[in-house]
């Protein structure tokens, strides 16, 4: 798989947007229908199955072991069952211990895609990455996947195209920041 074949699409955490027939009312309704290794009640729940991979920001001291409770987000979109299985059995507590004791490589991390890209593997796909914070959150998927398999957005709150926007619309370039003032501003 190329790189070139990964479709990145930012969108607001309030955007509406489908896949497989279910509609996903935001980050919110992401988090309420999703489960992970400690809430495997996916035997419940009907296909499509969201599972969630989370990796918690690092802490340095006390004061961000006491309180920093963000996480890197991957939600994971399957309809397949035993993918959902597969992903869930894998982020079991101690199977980066036992990974590492028999060298496997973790199949379903949590994968940064602007950071991560040439990590993204075809059996990743599609899911969502949210950062923890902030009002945008990406869909990856293939970009010529069928319509089954594809996250598709049915109403953007942000007030921008589709996927179009940036992260940085509402800032100055990073850049210019760099060097002074924006000149627009």
């Amino acid at each position: 798989m190329n790189k070139e074949d990964i479709e990145i699409i930012s969108i607001g955490i309030n955007d509406t947007f489908r896949y497989a027939d279910k509609v996903f009312h935001g980050l919110n309704d992401l988090k309420r229908v999703a489960f992970d290794k400690y809430n495997k009640d996916y035997r419940m729940k009907k296909s499509p199955y969201v599972v969630i991979v989370d990796k918690s920001y690092p802490c340095f001291d006390s004061e961000d072991y006491a309180n920093e409770n963000r996480s890197y987000q991957n939600y994971y979109f399957t309809i397949d069952q035993a993918k959902a299985e597969r992903i869930c059995e894998e982020t079991e507590v101690g199977y980066d211990r036992q990974c590492r004791e028999q060298g496997k490589v973790r199949l379903y991390p949590v994968l940064e895609p602007m950071f991560s890209k040439s990590k993204i593997k075809e059996h990743h796909l599609p899911y969502i990455y949210y950062h923890g914070e902030g009002s945008f959150m990406e869909i990856v998927q293939m970009r010529n996947s069928n319509s089954k398999d594809k996250i598709t957005i049915v109403r953007s709150t942000s007030g921008s195209d589709f996927g179009s926007h940036s992260p940085f619309d509402s800032h100055p370039s990073p850049i210019a920041c760099l060097y002074g003032f924006h000149p627009e501003l």
